[in-house]
């Protein structure tokens, strides 16, 4: 059987609650009727026994008759048949007398047929006579089922009235989920504001609440991709005007030494581009990527040895040393490109500010529930009201002589956030250049 995809709510909830009301009318009708009718034959069933008792209680009833004794007019009285007989077994009265009761007598209720008809009779016998009182069947079931219509004519009548009032407060308790889908209709897409919850009943609003929260998020994320691409075309800007500068200097250099010179400001520009080029790419990654891959278990020495064999020809080129020291071996739950990528660019600032011929110093160590990844340079160090705000996208200390695009330490920091890891700068033990210290979870 195939599942719809898609359903009305509301169109859901009036087909159970109609389909549970006429249900229930038609069942409650049904016992009704049948109850009456059970009733209704012990109500007549009770007549024919009275009646008889009455007509056995005195000595005058022959002269009285039975219509004085059942009172006459008597719509009841007049469906009856009355039989009377002497103990000798003479009828002495008969009520009708083109239709009389079988001769037979059999005391109590019982059962007759007579000229196609059926009749139920009671009789009664006494010291004087013998009594037999009889209602046609058919006349006895055309009441009872005329009064089993009128008890069940109010459940008939109500059952709709209620079917509509159903219909009515469904469709108002739902008006406000109309009204929400209307107002998310009507957007256009770029307005992200919050939803109103108001009057939106309990079972809906969390649902609410919970798109009002994804459309935050979406708000934040457009605006922080927004200012990337703001920052990113102001920062591309740059480089490639003084690209362009240069190529032109090298077109316009007259000997040898002054084309080498050029060549070599040229091809020093297309390496800060390229650079720049890859950490916004890294951090377009990044973002696009965080939140989406399983976390798994990753070796923080293993990313760390991958990180200065890739950072190691730079570090040769200013003939500077880099020790790797501490665990052999530190567990942390994450990403490994994302790791590798944040080791990476904290040993691409280490070299680029580390003088030549100078050293840097990777510390790892696991301690109880946290592992620590430390790097130490001996560069000019970064002052401490500056230190915060280093992290922040293209941001450069004023003075600093070294061309960067001011992205490595905020994918630190991003991808850090994103390992629940801390990351902090201190002071180098040694008394010059800058300590950067994570702390990851374990």
């Amino acid at each position: 059987m195939s599942i719809p995809l898609s359903y009305s709510l509301r169109a859901r909830l009036l087909f159970f609650l109609l389909a549970a009301i006429l249900l229930g009318a038609l069942v409650q009708g049904a016992i009704a009727y049948r109850s009456t009718l059970a009733q209704a034959d012990d109500i007549f069933d009770s007549l024919l026994q009275r009646t008889a008792l009455s007509l056995g209680t005195g000595d005058g009833l022959l002269s009285t008759g039975p219509r004085h004794a059942l009172g006459a007019g008597s719509p009841v009285a007049d469906d009856l048949i009355i039989q009377i007989w002497t103990p000798d077994g003479v009828r002495v009265f008969n009520s009708r007398s083109r239709r009389p009761l079988p001769d037979q007598i059999i005391l109590g209720f019982s059962d007759a047929k007579m000229q196609g008809s059926t009749y139920r009779v009671y009789s009664l016998a006494t010291p004087f006579q013998v009594i037999q009182v009889a209602q046609d069947m058919a006349v006895r079931k055309d009441m009872a089922r005329a009064l089993a219509l009128r008890t069940v004519a109010p459940i008939a009548a109500a059952a709709p009235l209620l079917m509509l009032i159903i219909w009515c407060v469904v469709s108002w308790s739902l008006r406000p989920v109309k009204r929400a889908r209307a107002q998310v209709a009507a957007r256009q897409p770029e307005d992200l504001s919050p939803i109103s919850v108001r009057g939106l009943p309990d079972e809906i609003r969390p649902l609410v609440q919970e798109l009002n929260l994804l459309l935050e998020r979406m708000h934040g994320a457009f605006a922080l991709q927004k200012q990337f691409v703001g920052d990113a075309a102001h920062e591309l800007r740059s480089p490639l005007a003084a690209l362009r500068l240069q190529l032109q200097a090298l077109q316009r250099a007259g000997d040898a030494d002054g084309r080498q010179l050029a060549e070599q400001r040229l091809a020093a520009g297309i390496d800060r581009a390229t650079r720049l080029v890859e950490q916004l790419l890294s951090m377009a990654r990044h973002e696009s990527a965080a939140g989406h891959a399983p976390a798994e278990a990753v070796d923080l020495a293993d990313v760390l040895r991958q990180a200065v064999s890739e950072t190691l020809p730079q570090a040769n080129a200013k003939s500077i040393t880099v020790d790797l020291d501490g665990a052999p071996q530190a567990w942390v739950q994450g990403h490994r490109d994302a790791l590798a990528l944040l080791a990476r660019n904290l040993l691409d600032n280490a070299v680029k500010y580390t003088p030549e011929g100078k050293r840097i110093r990777l510390h790892l160590e696991q301690a109880a529930g946290q592992a620590v990844l430390q790097v130490d340079d001996e560069g000019p160090g970064i002052a401490p009201e500056e230190r915060e705000r280093v992290f922040d996208r293209f941001y450069r200390i004023e003075g600093n002589t070294q061309h960067g695009s001011g992205l490595g330490l905020a994918i630190a920091r991003a991808i850090a956030a994103r390992h629940g890891a801390t990351i902090a700068l201190q002071d180098a033990p040694s008394g010059q250049g800058l300590r950067v210290k994570v702390v990851f979870p374990t």
